[in-house]
């Protein structure tokens, strides 16, 4: 001490500082990587360039804006890397200041590890990502594991020592998140399409129009476009359609008690079949026990018998269940694939496996069918019962389907059809054609835009509860088309002495 002052030459880091303003970058960070998807859709508004000519100025500006969000090096997922390689960086050096350099490196390089075979794991699916606004938010969110793990260890240093197997768990487990992550980014975009579910249907409609200016001919509708699409499998591993081996299960999932009684049930055989889909709290009418998550790659068939021997099959077809454009890389043929080839009016996978699951169960030609599926598995209903082979081998008189995009597949003459649609569901405007009835097809439309949890997630309207309480009220209505599609189906529905029985199938597809 000299002259009253006091001289501290050492310089002082609260590591806990660090931490509080790491954490608040690496929110920014995540907001900033949210943005990108909504502005890549807004640029892709078809309404932009309407309304150029009454503001000129402020479009160009606009314009300018958005380029700028979406692409570049200040676009919104580069910001958003920059901002959480900063916060990683405070955090590093928190966690060097708690633990010391050899502990802090080893923390560091087992968290790049982990983010490097997963951007390595991930590259196919990646490469082949519609949108570039997608795939560099799927790497950013591959970046925030690392960071996630250096918040970990600091977290083990504040209590006591680093423990890099429960790092390395926790650093398997984010991994695990980043598709659920990337989906919360997205729903801002669904926020908007839900808002204006017509710009999708006009995207997809304007396709043919951009590939025709790109220099493809023979582009017309939305069909050509995924027919362009599909060949790349002739020369490339992307959508290149594989062989499907179709698998009896020995051990049925939720057995039902009865026959089914209406859409609604039928319906409700077809969720038990989807990946994701759990029936915790029973089901529809009671008819099927409760059931964890199905497998991929699961066709159910039902066979009804009524008491004078009479025999009916409801098939059963899940919706997609994987969207790399890469079919080896997973098993199920319920994937991007089968939805393309579909769309392009070609022979996919699913409908094969379909096919073959009817030969297998012994059905025969004068037995009637009916076609019911959510999503994809609708769109291969469509799609096999507009197919005249499959038709001269199956006696095919009914289609059920549920948020699927088949108003561009002609109609099955003599098949009677009934398609429920949400406003607000994205997947059936993909086809890029307005939905409309005729005298074989009716189509039920429910605008579910202000139920429970559309409200909060627009991407909701795909999903299944909401469709299972339109199949109800379809089956409580008198309409003059949904009665008539009753009564010529009664041979799948309940009666006084009626069984089922079920078959239950895996398809799979072979590399």
């Amino acid at each position: 001490m000299s002259g009253g002052i006091t001289v501290d030459a050492g310089f002082a880091v609260d590591p806990d500082q660090l931490d509080a303003v790491a954490a608040q970058l690496a929110g920014v960070a995540a907001t900033v990587a949210g943005v990108g998807a909504v502005a890549v859709l807004t640029a892709a508004d078809p309404v932009l360039p309407l309304s150029a000519p009454l503001a000129p100025v402020t479009a160009g500006r606009v314009a300018g804006d958005l380029a700028r969000i979406v692409a570049g090096g200040v676009s919104a997922p580069a910001v958003a890397a920059q901002v959480l390689a900063l916060a990683g960086r405070l955090e590093v050096t928190s966690l060097r200041y708690r633990v010391g350099d050899e502990t802090a490196d080893a923390v560091v390089a087992l968290a790049r590890r982990v983010v490097a075979q997963a951007v390595v794991d991930a590259a196919p699916e990646l490469a082949g990502t519609a949108g570039a606004v997608v795939a560099a938010d799927v790497l950013f969110r591959l970046q925030e594991v690392e960071h996630h793990v250096v918040v970990a260890a600091v977290a083990q240093a504040v209590e006591g020592d680093v423990d890099l197997g429960v790092l390395a768990a926790t650093a398997a487990e984010e991994v695990g998140k980043v598709d659920d992550r990337v989906l919360v980014d997205l729903r801002g975009a669904g926020t908007l399409l839900a808002a204006h579910p017509d710009v999708v249907r006009e995207l997809a409609a304007l396709t043919p129009d951009l590939a025709r200016a790109a220099g493809l001919t023979g582009v017309e509708d939305v069909a050509d476009v995924a027919g362009l699409l599909t060949s790349a499998g002739a020369v490339t591993p992307l959508f290149r359609e594989t062989p499907v081996r179709v698998t009896p299960q020995t051990v049925p999932r939720a057995v039902p008690s009865r026959p089914p009684r209406g859409f609604a049930e039928v319906l409700d055989g077809v969720a038990h079949q989807s990946t994701g889909y759990t029936a915790a709290a029973g089901t529809v009418g009671g008819r099927l026990s409760a059931a964890g998550e199905p497998a991929p790659g699961g066709i159910r068939l039902e066979r009804v018998t009524h008491a004078d021997g009479t025999v009916a099959w409801i098939v059963e077809v899940p919706g997609t269940q994987d969207w790399t454009p890469l079919p080896g890389s997973t098993s199920t043929p319920m994937d991007l694939t089968t939805n393309l080839r579909a769309v392009a009016g070609e022979p996919t996978a699913t409908g094969t496996a379909v096919v073959d699951a009817l030969r297998q169960a012994g059905v025969r030609p004068d037995e009637p069918v009916m076609l019911a599926g959510h999503s994809q598995g609708g769109l291969t209903a469509a799609s096999l019962a507009a197919d005249p082979a499959v038709v001269a081998e199956f006696h095919v008189t009914h289609v059920l389907t549920a948020g699927s995009p088949t108003d561009g597949l002609p109609a099955a003459p003599g098949i009677r059809t009934v398609s429920l649609e949400h406003n607000g569901d994205l997947v059936p405007a993909l086809d890029g054609t307005d939905a409309a009835g005729s005298e074989d097809r009716t189509v039920v439309r429910r605008d579910v835009s202000d139920q429970e949890g559309v409200r909060e997630d627009p991407l909701a309207a795909h999903g299944w509860s909401g469709y299972l309480r339109t199949a109800a009220l379809a089956d409580a209505s008198d309409d003059p088309a949904l009665r008539a599609f009753r009564e010529s189906g009664s041979a799948f529905f309940d009666a006084p002495g009626a069984r089922v029985d079920v078959f239950d199938y895996t398809a799979e597809r072979v590399p």
